[in-house]
């Protein structure tokens, strides 16, 4: 069964259902009652033919193929009856979250809750409730959000199903997670002392050792936010025996390391973490520039100048490594928003002048049409004039203080690569350009060209991840979307489409 939280990208699906066949339409009609008929008087239907179709549709879902996985589900809910509608609508949410289409998101979750709190199926109807409730958060009404998923935990509470305490614990994790970005230390401390219980109710404790590994890291940073540093040492102790899983989590464990003045600790994390990043990924690759940068850090940290000069030029080394593909890779983006905006434009035209030749006297619709050929290309020209802006170098000298400052911040952002650490706070960014919080915002607006922070983050983490689709083809878009700093796989999906005009699976495939 698909995962029951994706992301959210656009479909067109439904349109193919509009398709008719003129007058045969009628003698087709005949011939499937007479088939249906001779069918149910034979008894030769097979109740379980939604379940094969299930099936299918799991296989292209696993693969990518989200269109004709959606395709597959709704006829395998056109056959089933029952509670069994329930599981197929949700794998039907599932593949539209997937495509992006919130709104049929939306529209599916409802029924959902619905027909699932009047068949009284309370597993179905918390993960609907769950679902909602990620989404609300999304748009930024938390509050709403956090109540959501709040019901979806007490809902699950009272289910007997053999998978309902993982369940619990994911929810209770998910909930943890936004608390901390939230700074809810108290709240979020309590929502991971339940991932540990439920984690431990759980039939297949195994699988869910990479949730309660992360959740450790946390708590031990928790409680050095509220004032137990004592429980957070021992955290820390359980934590250690999870070994080496713990290792590929160094993140989550590093802020407890720091705060307590473990700097060695960190150095030892971060180096094993090199070992494994090596072992797994090879030489030169963004999260040994991300550990490199921090050992060092951490070694200025003790006094160790000449170790924490060794680190840091290494890392300066990886970088510069890093920027010559990544000169390869904006040359590629470019060309790829080029060919993607040319096409359309193409399209448009094509579509244009097919339009003028068959009806030269729809004067209105033609004039509406070259209205629309006209925005797309001054769409593109943004779009290039966009990308090129961000691949020129700007010269430090003779220019105001405000540019000055945000490109040593640009640059400080770029090389450490924090933009990969999904918990940065505007307190944090601020503090790093050396400004107040309001002058802060300023800077972002009027020398990025973003809207906001959180725009000028997801602009570096999208460039990242598209980076990694190209150059590591073996990574899962999870696995991309956790390394590039993103929280939310829905706005994930969703940003990277708006950016590249297709999902990051789409992507993937068209580099390999």
């Amino acid at each position: 069964m698909p995962p029951f939280t994706q992301t959210y990208l656009p479909d067109a699906t439904r349109r193919r259902a509009a398709r008719g066949g003129g007058g045969w339409r009628f003698l087709y009609l005949y011939i499937l009652c007479a088939m249906l008929t001779l069918t149910a008087c034979g008894g030769g239907g097979k109740a379980d033919d939604w379940q094969a179709l299930r099936e299918e549709a799991n296989e292209l879902y696993n693969g990518s193929n989200i269109r004709e996985a959606l395709g597959k589900y709704e006829k395998a809910l056109a056959k089933a009856q029952g509670n069994d509608r329930l599981v197929l609508r949700q794998d039907i949410i599932d593949c539209h979250q997937a495509l992006g289409n919130q709104t049929k998101v939306r529209e599916l979750l409802k029924t959902q809750l619905e027909e699932a709190h009047a068949a009284g199926d309370i597993q179905m109807e918390a993960e609907a409730m769950n679902t909602l409730g990620l989404q609300i958060y999304e748009t930024g009404d938390k509050q709403t959000a956090y109540d959501y998923m709040t019901q979806a935990v007490r809902l699950m509470e009272k289910s007997t199903a053999e998978d309902a305490p993982y369940l619990l614990a994911y929810y209770h994790y998910v909930l943890m997670k936004r608390r901390t970005v939230d700074e809810d230390y108290a709240q979020a401390l309590i929502d991971a002392k339940a991932v540990e219980k439920y984690l431990a109710q759980s039939p297949q404790p195994e699988k869910g050792e990479p949730m309660l590994v992360r959740t450790l890291g946390t708590m031990a940073h928790l409680y050095c936010m509220t004032d137990s540093t004592a429980k957070a040492d021992s955290i820390y102790g359980v934590w250690q025996q999870h070994l080496p899983m713990a290792v590929s989590n160094e993140r989550d464990i590093c802020p407890y390391l720091t705060h307590r003045g473990r700097y060695q600790e960190v150095i030892d994390i971060q180096r094993q973490h090199v070992e494994w990043v090596r072992e797994k990924k090879g030489k030169w690759t963004d999260s040994e520039l991300t550990a490199k940068y921090q050992m060092a850090e951490a070694e200025a940290a003790l006094g160790h100048g000449d170790e924490a000069f060794r680190l840091l030029k290494e890392s300066y080394e990886i970088n510069d490594t890093l920027l010559a593909r990544q000169a390869v890779a904006n040359a590629q983006e470019l060309e790829a928003v080029y060919q993607n905006q040319l096409k359309t434009e193409q399209i448009s035209r094509l579509r244009l002048w097919v339009i003028v030749l068959v009806a030269v006297l729809a004067v209105l619709a033609v004039v509406t049409l070259v209205v629309r050929l006209s925005r797309l290309r001054e769409r593109k020209n943004r779009a290039i004039v966009n990308v090129v802006r961000n691949l020129t170098n700007t010269d430090p000298t003779h220019i105001p203080a405000d540019a000055s400052r945000f490109a040593t911040f640009d640059r400080t952002v770029e090389q450490g690569q924090l933009y990969t650490q999904s918990d940065l706070s505007r307190e944090m960014l601020s503090d790093l350009m050396g400004v107040d919080r309001t002058t802060f915002s300023r800077i972002i607006r009027e020398q990025s060209g973003c809207k906001n922070m959180n725009d000028y983050l997801n602009q570096k983490r999208i460039r990242h991840a598209a980076r990694l689709l190209r150059e590591q083809p073996n990574y899962t878009i999870q696995a991309v979307m956790e390394d590039s700093g993103f929280q939310s796989k829905s706005n994930f999906i969703r940003l990277f489409r708006d950016t590249y005009g297709m999902t990051p699976s789409e992507y993937q495939k068209g580099s390999a």
